[in-house]
């Protein structure tokens, strides 16, 4: 501080007055750093604040355009918010689009919405998974074993919409397995008249010779033909 002292009484006017200056700039610039630090750590981000009342709006179409905003500007602090809409919000549309604004900012949170009991949340999950990526219909299959019959349904006519070679082998699984509900087997062998490939064949008649239902027997042998005459007029 002495030194400080001494510093200072040896400067002239002029310096003196530079000094002070120089002084001046550097406490403003300190304050306002940490001004901009305050503000940065404790403000709340105001698009969150404007879509968070929109969402509690009572007016149906504001909530949608809450949700929808949340997503199109992918609001990381939005997803608790938007997960609650999808299981609590009395409009299905309002439901929809939350659900496909948290699978834009966070798929793995969508996905584990699959494991609702909620059969609502459950179906617009589903559905919103194929809208927002065909290929998300892997999600849903990697769980089919576990699913009642009716999800299995629903799950078989994504993968029947997709159309995709790539499931082949997971549905020919499906239309094997003689303890699966006669209904979605009939589905699987659907599927593979679209998608199955010649390399099917030996499954295929697998089933037809040694299938204890005369019914799967036929939509085997069915199946055959159709996927023979495709590669023929191929």
């Amino acid at each position: 501080m002495e030194r400080i002292k001494n510093f200072y009484r040896n400067l002239n006017k002029t310096n003196r007055i530079i000094f002070w200056i120089t002084f001046a700039v550097i406490l403003f610039s300190v304050f306002s750093i940490v001004k901009t630090i305050y503000r940065t750590t404790t403000s709340k981000n105001p698009q969150v604040e404007t879509y968070l009342k929109q969402i509690k709006s009572k007016d149906a179409e504001k909530r949608q355009v809450g949700v929808y905003m949340a997503g199109l500007y992918r609001i990381k602090e939005m997803v608790d918010t938007l997960e609650d809409v999808i299981k609590t919000d009395p409009d299905s549309k309002v439901r929809k689009v939350a659900a496909w604004s948290l699978g834009r900012i966070d798929i793995n949170r969508l996905v584990k919405l699959l494991d609702s009991q909620d059969k609502d949340v459950k179906e617009i999950t589903m559905e919103t998974l194929i809208k927002l990526d065909k290929n998300n219909v892997t999600y849903l299959m990697e769980r089919f074993k576990n699913e009642d019959t009716e999800t299995k349904k629903k799950i078989l006519d994504y993968v029947q919409k997709v159309k995709n070679p790539m499931f082949n082998d997971k549905i020919m699984e499906i239309a094997e397995n003689t303890n699966e509900d006669v209904g979605i087997r009939t589905m699987a062998f659907n599927i593979l008249k679209d998608t199955g490939t010649s390399e099917l064949e030996g499954r295929l008649n697998s089933i037809y010779y040694n299938d204890p239902s005369s019914e799967m027997k036929e939509l085997a042998k069915q199946t055959l033909d159709v996927i023979k005459n495709k590669e023929k007029i191929q």
